[in-house]
């Protein structure tokens, strides 16, 4: 099978390299299928960086992370680290910003203690 070319939409680390957002990555289909599905690459073809940046204040960052945590779908591993946090790309795909794993710890952390 041949690979395809993806932009990076979201840091991403793959067979030991890390790809910062808007490198491209070549993948085959099926590596490429977790990855499309919280958009942290998409097809090159036109594809630029989120331009959208996260709220400066950092209650109101972590208000938006809880919310977009609440979107996920709890069925599906590929949205989910082993700990059981969500994956910042997850994140990302749903809040258009970059979430980065500090601000997803703390609202994280706020979800966790509410459980």
């Amino acid at each position: 099978m041949a690979k395809k070319t993806y932009s990076v939409l979201s840091p991403i680390k793959h067979d030991g390299k890390e790809y910062a957002v808007d490198e491209t990555i070549d993948l085959e289909d099926k590596e490429a299928e977790d990855l499309r599905a919280v958009n942290a690459i998409s097809d090159a073809t036109g594809v630029t960086s989120n331009t959208i940046t996260a709220p400066v204040d950092e209650a109101e960052r972590i208000a938006s992370i809880m919310a977009a945590i609440g979107q996920l779908d709890i069925n599906n591993k590929a949205l989910w680290v082993k700990s059981g946090a969500p994956k910042t790309e997850a994140l990302t795909a749903i809040t258009g910003w970059p979430v980065v794993a500090a601000d997803r710890d703390a609202a994280w952390a706020q979800i966790s203690a509410g459980k």
